[in-house]
């Protein structure tokens, strides 16, 4: 059975989502779509169940002028089949015209494997791939995250607090996929997502901020800065922001570096995401030229 979900599905599926940490992704895209947060990148909602398994993708629309850079998850909550993968794509395709044109794919690897050749098969799509692990900070870390963030202490001419619109061509020109329309994005990002940023003398010298697909994303310290503990300081801060506003807190690392993994697996808060057998499982972040 394949369908498309509506608003009220949506948000019926949004326990399953956040029960998961596999799916919190999914659940902030939900939040995101319930809210319709982010009106310039609207989610479609698909569901196929199968026997064995029930698949979800997730379509995020790109209506930002002079730029179509779709974003496309899939998930599935148990078992894998190809066959049943590409079939659910097969029905996307048939409604969305810009099926083909996705700037990115997330999923675990056993289901991109069969997505990417489908976007191969019928769209000749050249691909990049990225592996990473995801990881996530439990509800139960809130309070010691937020003594964390109230122990903050910085010098006077240092402030702490949200990225600002202002920022926007500051911010884009670290990041690095970035593009001139990107800024566009980043200020509605910006607008609209909890960030974290650190100011001196009216200047950000460091900043996190939360992606599209709801992880922390694009956490940066201008090298003059560095060693200093901002790092720290401003993940504690938006992670606090995420709970306060009941937004998963996950973020991806890609399996080649090597040192930031390594400091993940050993911090006492985050924790890498497993599959239901208690695997750690790899995301595939596909991306498309």
């Amino acid at each position: 059975m394949f369908s498309k979900l509506s608003s009220d599905q949506i948000s019926d599926f949004l326990p399953f989502f956040k029960s998961k940490p596999k799916f919190a992704l999914f659940a902030n895209a939900a939040k995101f779509q319930v809210e319709e947060r982010i009106p310039n990148h609207p989610c479609d909602f698909y569901y196929l169940e199968t026997s064995n398994s029930k698949y979800f993708y997730v379509f995020r629309h790109d209506n930002i002028p002079d730029i179509c850079r779709p974003i496309l998850m899939i998930g599935s909550d148990q078992s894998v089949n190809e066959n049943d993968v590409i079939h659910g794509l097969e029905q996307i395709k048939s409604v969305e015209p810009d099926l083909g044109n996705i700037d990115m794919l997330i999923a675990p690897t056993a289901v991109s494997l069969p997505a990417r050749k489908f976007f191969v098969h019928h769209y000749n799509r050249e691909d990049y791939n990225n592996p990473c692990y995801n990881f996530h900070i439990p509800s139960t870390a809130r309070q010691e995250i937020q003594e964390n963030v109230d122990k903050i202490t910085l010098p006077s001419d240092f402030s702490i607090g949200s990225t600002r619109l202002s920022d926007s061509e500051v911010v884009n020109s670290t990041w690095k996929f970035a593009t001139p329309e990107t800024v566009l994005q980043m200020k509605e990002i910006i607008q609209r997502l909890p960030t974290s940023c650190i100011h001196h003398k009216d200047k950000p010298v460091a900043f996190e901020m939360i992606g599209l697909h709801g992880q922390l994303n694009h956490q940066f310290t201008f090298p003059e800065y560095r060693n200093r503990g901002f790092g720290g300081m401003i993940e504690n801060t938006i992670v606090s922001k995420c709970f306060k506003e009941g937004i998963q807190v996950v973020k991806s690392i890609e399996l080649a570096n090597v040192e930031v993994l390594k400091r993940s697996r050993s911090h006492p808060l985050w924790e890498i995401i497993t599959d239901d057998n208690g695997d750690e499982l790899v995301f595939d972040y596909t991306h498309y030229h």
